[in-house]
């Protein structure tokens, strides 16, 4: 994820500066610290860090469909691709509009549908290990416990 995070910083910063991009990318580097962080933090059977990841993951859900909201409004907004082009027949025009308009409002559609069911189920997954975890340090001596931990270090 911090590599994607550096991309969409790097893309944003080129001029010029576009700075829906660069939140975008601040908030992948944001998540990409607290996944590494989470999981390290699970190594440790520190049920803490399932939380840290489910959350993390309702983040990142959160980035997603705001940056696909944004981009749809966006894209309503401006010409389209398009843009001044012509073919010179009124007819074409207005059918390439209409299937780039339908296109875009698809794709950014789409994007939020995922950005709310991928990170929403991995959040799920993320959440239901915060037990497992409790479960093995309850039903687990505290010696094994103990040497686990030494030896994730």
């Amino acid at each position: 994820m911090a590599f994607f995070a550096v991309l969409t910083i790097l893309g944003a910063v080129y001029p010029p500066i576009e700075l829906v991009p660069a939140a975008l990318g601040v908030a992948l580097a944001v998540a990409g610290y607290n996944e590494v962080v989470g999981g390290l933090m699970l190594q440790r059977f520190d049920e803490r860090g399932a939380r840290r990841l489910g959350y993390n993951q309702l983040g990142v859900g959160a980035a997603i469909v705001a940056y696909a909201a944004w981009s749809l409004f966006h894209a309503s907004q401006s010409p389209g691709l398009l843009g001044a082009a012509s073919s010179g027949d009124p007819e074409t025009d207005a059918m390439l509009s209409g299937l780039v308009k339908g296109v875009t409002t698809g794709l950014y559609s789409v994007m939020m549908v995922v950005g709310v069911v991928v990170p929403g189920l991995t959040a799920w997954y993320y959440f239901s290990r915060a037990k497992i975890v409790r479960n093995v340090i309850a039903h687990s001596p505290s010696w094994a416990i103990d040497a686990l931990r030494v030896a994730e270090r």
